[in-house]
């Protein structure tokens, strides 16, 4: 046993993988235990507030972004450019995401205190405001993650996650505590992220302030920009739901709803550490022509996360109703909807890992097709059930997204690259 776990460590690609594993774990207790706090101490009325106003900075930052961390990704993992051009590139991309994201957030702060009408409640409308004050720190440091990634530093990246996770939850734990207001709660997403700028500010500090070309803001733009409405479109269609039903539905129902729906998310992961530490290896192999050699790793990667996955989701049918016992009674016997929900999500999370193949293979506009396909059926689905079937719609509607994903991915993969993932 010990040598096999020595023949581990010494693979690059696995000591990354427990690094990220251990980052996605922080992101998991974290997630559960925002939750958790705050539908125990305020209730689901609170909690599908406060998961409402998650989704529009989920959702926002994504847009604000620009697809520039897909540019630093796909262009630093190609191992093709100098040290001296990897830093123009990082530097140029932190610069128009910093113009951008700041320009934009001052635009929704506006909106928000201006024209509350626009927003399903007016309890959102007074607190939307307050996340939107951090996304700029947040974008920027997006970039250095996606930096990380391509350098293949899953160490650094690992890190990062985990520390702006901490600090959230020890912010949230404090206001809960200390029985502060869901408006007070939400200065949370400024307090980590400010503070994880400045780590990544003194971290790479020799790398910044190189000049910043034109020709290199176009290109960088060039390519962001064609991976930005697919990546805007996936992140939509994973946080879109929410904050569509919240127009349908109460806030408690939301609130109920966005609690059931994070367990279920939690199936999606490992998929995401896969695809994460994956992405570079993906577009090193396609541009070196070694098909084969990516093949075999897809096959191991597909093997690992199945098996993960089922055991994933076994673990949660046994601890979802232990844990809906020690919260408020609104989340009692919510455990068919749970079930409902969570079989969508389990398909899509066998190969949910492919999801940056396209992009990191330069297939950009086959992409874009397949999210937007995506995106549109997923909304129709969730406007139609959220409307007639409330609650119990919302959950049926999730679940029919999670294999309408999965039939989307599978295909548009196969098609363009002659590969299955499944």
């Amino acid at each position: 046993m010990r040598e096999r776990i020595g023949q581990l460590l010494q693979s690059r690609f696995s000591r990354d993988t427990i690094w990220l594993v251990a980052a996605q774990a922080v992101l998991m207790i974290s997630g559960f235990g925002i939750n958790f706090l705050i539908g125990k101490s305020q209730g689901a009325d609170a909690l599908g507030v406060f998961n409402q106003a998650l989704a529009f900075y989920t959702i926002l930052s994504t847009f604000f972004a620009l697809g520039l961390n897909n540019t630093i990704t796909k262009k630093v993992s190609e191992g093709q450019r100098s040290s001296a051009e990897l830093q123009e590139i990082l530097n140029t991309n932190l610069a128009i995401t910093f113009l951008a994201s700041s320009t934009l957030s001052a635009l929704v702060v506006m909106i928000a205190l201006k024209c509350p009408h626009v927003f399903s409640s007016d309890e959102l409308a007074r607190v939307v405001y307050i996340p939107m004050l951090a996304l700029p720190f947040f974008n920027l440091n997006k970039n250095f993650g996606a930096y990380f990634t391509g350098m293949r530093m899953q160490k650094r990246f690992a890190i990062q996650r985990i520390l702006r996770w901490v600090i959230i939850v020890a912010y949230v734990t404090f206001a809960v505590l200390t029985q502060k207001s869901a408006q007070f709660t939400l200065w949370c997403f400024i307090t980590a992220e400010l503070t994880v700028f400045l780590v990544n500010l003194i971290l790479m500090w020799n790398r910044l302030f190189t000049r910043v070309r034109q020709s290199v803001v176009a290109d960088n733009l060039k390519f962001g920009m064609k991976t930005y409405i697919a990546e805007l479109i996936s992140v939509l269609n994973s946080s879109m739901d929410v904050i569509l039903i919240g127009y349908f539905l109460t806030n408690a129902e939301t609130g109920v709803y966005s609690f059931i729906v994070y367990f279920v998310k939690t199936l999606h992961i490992f998929p995401g550490i896969m695809m994460q530490n994956f992405s570079p290896i993906i577009s090193k192999s396609w541009v070196s022509g070694q098909m084969e050699e990516l093949k075999k790793r897809m096959l191991s990667i597909r093997k690992l996360n199945s098996a993960v996955v089922t055991f994933q989701l076994l673990a949660l049918v046994v601890m979802y109703p232990i844990i809906t016992i020690y919260i408020k009674q609104e989340f009692n016997s919510t455990l068919w909807l749970f079930l409902l929900a969570a079989c969508g999500a389990y398909v899509y999370a066998l190969i949910s890992w492919s999801g940056s193949m396209l992009i990191m293979t330069g297939k950009l506009n086959e992409n874009i097709f397949r999210t937007l396909l995506i995106i549109l059926l997923s909304a129709t689905c969730t406007l139609v059930c959220s409307h007639f079937m409330k609650l119990y719609g919302a959950c049926l509607a999730y679940s029919i997204n999670g294999i309408i994903a999965f039939i989307a991915t599978r295909t548009f993969i196969k098609k363009s690259l002659q590969i299955s993932v499944i």
